[in-house]
């Protein structure tokens, strides 16, 4: 019985996530248009690129470790919800315990590791490579 409510809870918690609305800017008058003509106009002054044309190999590479790195954070919520459920199905086994609060700590410390690797790569990208 309580596999069956574990499992029905999850997948009730699935599919809400599943079914987060996306929002999509249809027409040209709508506000986040607006929003989105002023912030081109204003990186346009900054001296930004703002043609989606044009892509610079700084740009590629930037999307591309920047979408690593969020894989990398996706990552750690999976470990420590993994590890979390470990904790609490370990009903006070010793080894359980163990192996679940190593995990956790394993899975810090990649945070930390891809937080910091994160702060290098920005602060590489917006002041040398860009400048």
């Amino acid at each position: 019985m309580k596999k069956i409510i574990t499992a029905a809870i999850a997948s009730l918690f699935l599919c809400g996530l599943l079914s987060a609305p996306v929002n999509v800017a249809a027409q040209t008058d709508a506000p986040e248009n607006k929003l989105l003509n002023r912030l081109t106009n204003v990186a346009k002054e900054g001296g930004f690129q703002t043609d989606a044309n044009v892509a610079s190999t700084p740009i590629i590479i930037g999307t591309i470790i920047g979408a690593f790195l969020g894989f990398l954070g996706i990552t750690f919520i999976v470990i420590m919800i993994i590890a979390g459920f470990g904790y609490m199905r370990a009903r006070g086994n010793e080894e359980e315990i163990k192996k679940a609060v190593a995990s956790i700590r394993e899975a810090i410390i990649g945070l930390v590791i891809s937080m910091s690797a994160y702060a290098v790569w920005n602060f590489i990208f917006r002041n040398l490579i860009i400048k």
